[in-house]
C-alpha cells in the first residue's frame, strides 16, 4: 500500500434511511417499477428479439438453409464470449437435429475475426451458410469472397459498427445506428441468445432449458458488459444453472479448481472459469475450451479440464516474464512526471498474453498502457486504461500510423508495423497531454454510502444480496465507515492477507478480511483509529453465519491539520517554503515544522533498506507514517519533503514530483570517487536552519 487511493462517497447521511433503500436512491432505482425489475430478473422481462436489426432475415435465411440441407458452419472467437457463443448456438443446433460445424479461429495462425484463412477454412467445409458469433460486423471483404462463391452469410455481433456494413444476408448487431432495440450492452453471447430466442419462435421448437443459459452468464460475465437490463436476468438465470451444476463441462472445470463445493457468483466467472477457458484461445488453439462446452460426457469434461489448467498455469509463466521485461524496462526509462502513456513493444513477447500484462501494469502505475508483441517488423497487442481517460480516442489519435485497431473508451486491440511505433508513440502522447494532467490518473474508490457499525447488521447484508449479481455497470456495494478503533490486526494466509477486528466504542465488534494487504502491515496496528472501505458479506463458517468485512481501502482517521492543508498549497514542493505562513494556518509553533537530526537519520536509514534495490512511487504522506512507526517516533510529510530535498541536493537520491504529494523516489549508488556527503551544504539545509532548523 504505498499510493492512497481517492475515496467519493455518493450518500454522506447516515441513517437518513434504510441502506438498501439508500443504495438503490444513489444508483437511480427510486421509481418502484424499475426497482421490481431489477430486484426480481425474470426471463418473462426480455426484450422482443425481432427489435434487432435484421433479425426477421436471420431467421429465414437459416430456416431456408436448413429446409434445403445446406451445410451450415458456426464461425466463432476464441475468447470466453466467442467460444460460449459458439457452444451455444452449436448446442442448440444439435439439440433439434440440425447439423452443423464450429468454428474457432487459431489466435496465432489466423488472427481476430472473418479472415482470409476462415474463409478458406469455410469454403473447404463446403458451407452453404456462414454464421458468425461475436464477430463480423468489420469484416466487408471476407463476407464479399464468401457470397461470391455461394455461400450466405448471417452475422452476428455486438462491436462497433463501421459506417459501411458487410453486404450479408443479415447483419445482427444491437450498435447498428438503425437499432430500435432497447438496449446497445448485450455481449457476443448474448446477441447468439436473442437469435435463438428468435429462431424458437420461426423453428416452433421450445427455449433451450437451464442448463445453457450457464453459458450465457459466462460469455456476458466475461465479456464485461454491464450486468444490467437484459444481461442481468442472463446472468442471474445462468448462475442459478452454475450453482446447480447442470453443464457437466463448466462442473468439472469448476471441480478441477477445488470450486465445486462453493458457491459460483459473477467473480466465480471472472477470476476461475473465464481465465481457463481463455487460457486455451491466448496460447493459440481454442478448441480444448469449446470441446469443454459442447461435451456431456463426464469422463472427457474432466481431461479437458485438467488441459485447461494446465494451458493456464503456462499462461501464467508466460505473463510472469513479460511482466517482469515491461516493469524493468519503465523503471529504466519512462518520465512519471509526464502525462504520457506507457506504450511498450518488444519482438518475442507472446501476443496471447500481451492483454493481461497491460492490466496488471495499469494496475501498477496508476495510468494508461499500451502493450504490443510481435515478429518481422509487426506488432500487435492491447491497450488499457483507468480513470475516464477514452484510450480508444488516443489510439484514434495515432490511428495514421496503424495497421488495424479496434475497441472501446475502456480497452482496444492494436496492430502496427514497428517502422510507425516511434511517431505512434508521439501521437498518443500528445492526445494525452492536451487531455489530462498528473492528477487524473490518481486512483479513486466510489463508495455507494457512509455508515455506522449499526447499519452493519446480519439484515442488512441479506438486503444487500438482492443486488447481485455484481460486476460491470453494477458494482458490490461499498460502504465506508469512520473512526474506528482497530481491536485486531494480524497477517493471516502466509502472510498475503489480514485479519482485523474493529470496534466504536457504542456498538458490537466487528471482523473483516483485507485481501492482499500484506503491504500495509507496517502502517497500521491494534489500537490505531482508522476509517474502513469495505463490501459487507455474509460469511459461512461451520454452519454458522456471521457478518463480515471485506476491506477494499484503509485510510488513517487521524491527519494532522499539516498534512492535510500543506499538500493542498499551489507550490507544494516550494525549495524555500513560507514555514511562518504554514505554521500560522495550522496553528502550530515553527519547530514543528522543522526536522531534526534524528529525523534525517531514519528517513535515509529507512530507504537505504527498503528501495536501494528500486525506486518506489508513494505518497509521502505513507512513506512518513513508514518511516516514524519504524523508529516509534514522529514525522510529518512536510517534514520528509523537505528532508528529501536535502538528500536530493545532497547526490543521495533523486526525487520526481507526481503532484500532490505523491513522488518517485531513487537512490543513487554511491560512486568510488564521491567525496563525503555533508547535508549541510545543501542550500536546503542551509535555509532550514537559518529558519531555526538544527544544525
Amino acid at each position: 500500500m504505498l499510493i492512497q487511493k481517492e475515496w467519493k462517497i455518493l450518500d454522506e447521511q447516515p441513517g437518513s434511511a434504510p441502506l438498501l433503500e439508500r443504495i438503490l436512491q444513489s444508483r437511480h432505482l427510486g421509481d418502484s417499477k424499475a426497482r421490481e425489475r431489477f430486484l426480481e430478473p425474470r426471463l418473462e422481462d426480455l426484450h422482443d428479439p425481432f427489435l434487432l436489426p435484421d433479425m426477421a432475415l436471420a431467421c429465414s435465411t437459416i430456416q431456408m438453409a436448413v429446409e434445403d440441407g445446406r451445410a451450415i458452419v458456426i464461425h466463432g472467437d476464441y475468447d470466453v464470449d466467442g467460444l460460449t457463443a459458439t457452444a451455444l448456438l452449436t448446442r442448440f443446433f444439435h439439440q433439434n437435429g440440425i447439423p452443423c460445424v464450429p468454428l474457432i479461429p487459431d489466435r496465432l495462425v489466423d488472427g481476430y475475426g472473418l479472415s482470409e484463412s476462415s474463409v478458406e477454412r469455410t469454403l473447404a467445409l463446403g458451407a452453404g451458410l456462414l454464421i458468425t458469433v461475436d464477430c463480423g460486423v468489420t469484416s466487408v471483404q471476407a463476407v464479399d469472397q464468401l457470397q461470391t462463391a455461394g455461400v450466405a452469410v448471417v452475422i452476428t455481433d455486438h462491436h462497433e459498427c463501421p459506417d459501411i456494413l458487410p453486404r450479408a444476408q443479415a447483419v445482427v448487431n444491437p450498435k447498428r445506428s438503425d437499432s430500435l432495440y432497447p438496449t446497445t450492452s448485450l455481449s457476443g453471447v448474448g446477441v447468439t441468445f436473442k437469435l435463438i430466442q428468435a429462431l424458437c419462435q420461426v423453428l416452433h421448437v421450445p427455449l433451450p432449458d437451464l442448463t445453457e443459459y450457464a453459458l450465457v452468464a459466462l460469455g456476458t460475465v466475461a465479456d464485461v458488459v454491464p450486468l444490467l437490463d437484459e444481461n442481468r436476468i442472463l446472468v442471474y438465470q445462468g448462475l442459478g444453472a452454475l450453482n446447480r451444476h447442470l453443464h457437466i463441462g463448466l462442473t468439472e472445470l469448476l471441480a478441477v479448481c477445488a470450486q465445486n463445493d462453493r458457491g459460483v457468483d459473477a467473480g466465480t466467472i471472472g477470476y476461475t472459469l473465464a481465465p481457463r477457458l481463455n487460457a486455451a484461445g491466448r496460447l493459440g488453439a481454442a478448441m480444448p475450451a469449446l470441446e469443454l462446452l459442447l461435451t456431456d460426457d463426464r469422463t472427457r469434461a474432466r481431461e479437458l479440464a485438467l488441459e485447461l489448467q494446465e494451458q493456464n498455469s503456462q499462461r501464467q509463466s508466460l505473463e510472469a516474464a513479460i511482466l517482469a521485461e515491461a516493469t524493468a524496462e519503465i523503471e529504466a526509462s519512462f518520465d512519471f512526471t509526464s502525462p504520457d502513456l506507457i506504450v511498450l513493444a518488444r519482438a518475442g513477447w507472446h501476443t496471447g498474453v500481451v492483454g493481461i500484462v497491460c492490466s496488471r501494469l495499469v494496475d501498477l502505475y496508476h495510468r494508461p498502457v499500451i502493450v504490443l508483441g510481435g515478429e518481422s517488423g509487426r506488432f500487435k497487442g492491447s491497450a488499457r486504461t483507468c480513470g475516464n481517460f477514452d484510450i480508444l480516442e488516443a489510439i484514434r489519435a495515432g490511428a495514421e500510423h496503424t495497421v488495424k485497431f479496434g475497441g472501446h473508451r475502456k480497452a482496444a486491440g492494436i496492430e502496427i508495423d514497428e517502422s510507425a511505433l516511434a511517431d505512434f508513440r508521439r501521437a498518443v502522447n500528445a492526445y494525452a497531454a492536451s487531455q489530462v494532467d498528473r492528477l487524473a490518473f490518481r486512483p479513486e474508490l466510489v463508495a455507494d454510502a457512509l455508515v455506522t457499525l449499526d447499519d452493519l447488521s446480519e439484515s442488512n447484508a441479506v438486503a444487500l444480496q438482492q443486488l447481485a449479481p455484481f460486476g460491470e455497470g453494477n458494482r458490490q456495494p461499498l460502504l465506508v465507515c469512520r473512526n474506528l478503533a482497530l481491536t485486531e490486526w494480524r497477517l493471516v494466509g502466509n502472510g498475503k492477507h489480514v485479519r482485523i477486528a474493529v470496534d466504536d466504542g457504542k456498538s458490537r465488534p466487528l471482523a473483516g478480511i483485507a485481501f492482499n494487504f500484506s503491504q500495509a502491515d507496517d502502517l497500521f496496528s491494534a489500537g490505531d483509529q482508522v476509517d474502513l472501505l469495505f463490501a459487507l458479506e455474509l460469511n459461512q463458517f461451520n454452519g454458522r453465519r456471521t457478518v463480515q468485512l471485506q476491506i477494499r481501502d484503509i485510510h488513517p482517521s487521524v491527519v494532522t491539520e499539516l498534512d492535510r492543508i500543506w499538500p493542498l498549497q499551489p507550490d507544494v514542493f516550494d525549495p524555500q517554503p513560507d514555514l511562518n505562513g504554514l505554521a500560522r494556518i495550522c496553528q502550530l509553533p515553527l519547530d514543528h515544522l522543522l526536522p531534526d537530526r534524528d529525523d534525517y537519520v531514519m528517513a535515509f536509514q529507512y530507504l537505504r533498506t527498503a528501495y536501494a534495490e528500486h525506486p518506489v512511487q508513494t505518497d509521502l504522506s505513507l512513506l512518513a507514517r513508514r518511516i516514524a512507526r519504524s523508529y516509534n517516533r514522529t514525522l510529518t510529510a512536510f517534514k520528509l519533503a523537505q528532508i528529501l530535498r536535502v538528500f536530493t541536493e545532497s547526490s543521495l537520491l533523486t526525487v520526481q514530483h507526481l503532484g500532490r504529494d505523491r513522488v518517485r523516489i531513487a537512490l543513487l549508488p554511491a560512486r568510488e570517487d564521491q567525496a563525503k556527503i555533508r547535508l549541510s551544504d545543501a542550500p536546503t539545509y542551509q535555509y532550514l536552519k537559518a529558519q531555526g532548523g538544527l544544525a
